[in-house]
């Protein structure tokens, strides 16, 4: 799923390429994607787009007093080009005056791609709960400290709480943690005050580089910039040598998510347990 580096690139890739430009037609190809229906879909017609944004793992375009706000999900995407995409893909599109067309589209079987249509973001029920973000300038050490000490979730899981912060997920996290040379089975609650000024450091340095360098990738058409395995230090590396210490990257599976890590690094050599087998190690 997309995250807050590479959805805000998107949402600032959106805003350059699309400002002015006016909506011809609205074409919703999932009718189940789409969460209102007061004001209807159809009232895009004829307005012009102003900007776009972005709050944790969802992005909207602005168009005057309307928001079209999308989650795109694990397999979602957004781009721009002269025709529709296929409607076996599409999940919406905004056909615009210039004969431009703009395809929400999400691969995979999931299907959980959603839409809103409102006047304030504030009220896309999911909004509503989320925690700070990382790169905002209110996100402070000592605003981290009293997240983490909230306890009740392993480290890995309260960096992937969108309610106790937004927009960090399974992939950036991994590297968050490796940075911080933290396990991701530590317990936040027991960190000390030299650890939670590691983990906030690692957290702001992480996701400002992987913005910085994902916007080097985005081309012509509206795309979602897909950070590569160089780009990543351990996420999704699983058998390669870290780029720190050379040690071989592991992987471990919490839940339904697979997270890597590097033993030398973040555990003090020791290999974790799968929890789908046996007792992890902390």
């Amino acid at each position: 799923m997309p995250e807050l580096p590479e959805l805000d690139v998107l949402a600032e890739n959106l805003a350059a390429r699309l400002a002015g430009a006016r909506v011809a037609a609205v074409r919703v190809v999932s009718v189940a994607a789409l969460k209102t229906f007061d004001p209807p879909i159809d009232s895009l017609a004829g307005l012009a787009i102003t900007g776009a944004g972005r709050r944790a793992k969802y992005v909207w375009l602005e168009l005057g007093e309307l928001f079209l706000v999308m989650h795109l999900s694990l397999g979602g995407r957004l781009a721009l080009g002269p025709k529709p995409a296929s409607r076996k893909v599409a999940v919406l599109t905004v056909e615009l005056d210039d004969g431009r067309v703009l395809s929400m589209t999400e691969g995979g079987t999931q299907r959980r791609a959603a839409v809103w249509l409102v006047d304030d973001v504030e009220k896309v029920p999911p909004l509503a709960g989320l925690g700070p973000e990382p790169l905002d300038p209110g996100f402070t050490t000592a605003r981290l400290a009293a997240i983490l000490a909230e306890g009740g979730h392993t480290l890995k899981g309260m960096l992937t709480d969108q309610r106790a912060m937004a927009g960090v997920g399974n992939a950036w996290s991994d590297d968050v943690l490796h940075r911080a040379r933290m396990s991701p089975f530590a317990r936040p609650e027991r960190l000390d005050e030299a650890e939670v000024e590691r983990l906030h450091a690692a957290l702001v340095g992480v996701l400002t580089e992987a913005r910085a360098a994902l916007a080097q990738q985005v081309g012509d058409e509206v795309v979602i910039p897909k950070a590569s395995e160089r780009l990543f230090a351990v996420h999704a590396r699983a058998g390669a040598a870290c780029f720190v210490c050379g040690d071989t990257i592991r992987s471990v599976w919490m839940g339904d998510r697979e997270t890597s890590y590097c033993p030398t690094c973040q555990t003090g050599g020791r290999i974790l347990a799968d929890r789908r087998r046996s007792r992890f190690l902390r």
